[in-house]
């Protein structure tokens, strides 16, 4: 019998690092829209961005910075991807 994958939408456009293991398992997932998946990688990143902006406001962030460089990188990556995807003539 096959199992269809649920996906808590809300948690997921909300709060995507609590639903996914990397920003580029975002591009894979098949219930979310286009569009869905690129608001989800901004706001991934807009989060990111707030945490160290924080970070220079005084807040104790150690060895946090590495980690979002890395993340970072990889939701320009699945960004990139999904532009390029819908980009590409069929």
């Amino acid at each position: 019998m096959t199992t269809l994958a649920s996906l808590n939408a809300t948690a997921a456009k909300h709060d995507p690092a609590s639903v996914f293991a990397c920003p580029l398992a975002i591009v894979d997932e098949i219930l979310l829209t286009r569009g869905e998946k690129i608001a989800t990688l901004e706001r991934w990143r807009s989060g990111i961005l707030q945490q160290l902006a924080a970070a220079d406001d005084g807040m104790r962030t150690v060895g946090m910075s590495v980690r979002h460089a890395d993340t970072l990188a990889d939701i320009e990556l699945a960004l990139c991807t999904l532009k390029e995807t819908s980009s590409t003539p069929s």
